[in-house]
């Protein structure tokens, strides 16, 4: 099953409000797990085995969180921060 485009969409854009979850808490220098999307969303596929039949794939972003750039967290360890407007 080899596919190009994507089979999800994304969840976040650039300049949204997110919080770190999870593991890309311990991809952070900082106690702040508050960010804001800052490029992305982009698709990241790993191949799990030789006749490409099983793949993973993500979507990814880069964060700014204070003054550090997290760069390729997947959105599995992003959760929505809602913003009252």
């Amino acid at each position: 099953m080899k596919t190009d485009k994507p089979t999800t969409i994304p969840l976040y854009s650039i300049g949204d409000l997110v919080m770190i979850r999870g593991f890309g808490l311990l991809l952070l220098n900082s106690e702040q797990p508050i960010g804001i999307v800052t490029r992305g969303p982009y698709s990241y596929r790993a191949v799990e085995s030789y006749h490409d039949l099983v793949y993973f794939e993500w979507w990814c972003y880069d964060i700014l969180v204070g003054s550090e750039l997290v760069r390729m967290l997947p959105e599995n360890f992003l959760l929505e921060v809602k913003k009252d407007e």
